[in-house]
């Protein structure tokens, strides 16, 4: 069985250099709460690559995530801070069985298994949100979900999603929302097998008692 030397990684990550320079999306940024997770999303993104080219990678994250800041005496210190996080983090992921480390001379290529791109559409989908506008266009967006009775399970599912995503339900299966929820409410149909019966439409005008109450709702949630 191949043995994984920590130091041999730990040098691995210590030597990287920024050869390949990625973004990740707000939306993506916003999911990730741990290094280990920030790891598996940067792996989800490059693909298969040597540590040295990751690692730099990780750390450029790193740097912008709030959780992540904190007083350091030096930058120095700072990042060798990072590179011992990181090795641990590694470390955890292949125990888990989300990443490889496979032996590429003195370096490791990291590869993200089925189970680690799983993992990733997990947190994605249990932190999801509807991303809100900075102007409400006074428009209303209802998602429509015609299940079979066959799947109950999944579409109680479906509606226990929306609700805490802040949905808000007219009827047992018409839900409102004020911004464009698509992207989202695709991803989460899909999540469940139930896209085929899922609908979203844009309304411009309701009724003035069910808009009043929409209003009110989504003030109080602070949606708008």
């Amino acid at each position: 069985m191949q043995q994984y030397q920590k130091p041999q990684i730990a040098r691995s990550i210590k030597a990287g250099t920024p050869i390949k320079r990625f973004e990740l999306t707000e939306k993506q940024l916003a999911t990730l709460k741990t290094v280990s997770e920030v790891v598996l999303a940067v792996g989800m993104v490059v693909g298969t690559l040597a540590l040295t080219v990751v690692a730099p990678n990780i750390f450029q994250i790193l740097d912008k995530m709030p959780w992540a800041k904190r007083t350091y005496r030096s930058r120095d210190f700072k990042r060798r801070d990072q590179q011992r996080k990181v090795t641990k983090s590694l470390y955890y992921l292949k125990s888990k069985g989300y990443v490889e480390l496979i032996p590429d001379g003195d370096d490791f290529q990291m590869k993200i298994t089925q189970k680690g791109r799983k993992k990733v559409e997990t947190l994605h989908f249990e932190n999801l949100q509807v991303k809100r506008q900075k102007v409400w266009n006074g428009h209303w967006w209802v998602i429509a979900a015609d299940v079979p009775k066959e799947l109950r399970r999944r579409a109680d599912f479906f509606r226990d999603k929306l609700k805490a995503m802040k949905f808000y339900p007219l009827q047992r299966t018409v839900w409102f929302f004020p911004f464009d929820p698509r992207d989202e409410v695709d991803f989460v149909a899909a999540y469940y097998g139930l896209d085929r019966y899922v609908t979203a439409m844009e309304v411009i005008k309701l009724d003035p008692e069910d808009a009043k109450l929409l209003k009110e709702h989504f003030n109080k949630t602070q949606v708008l």
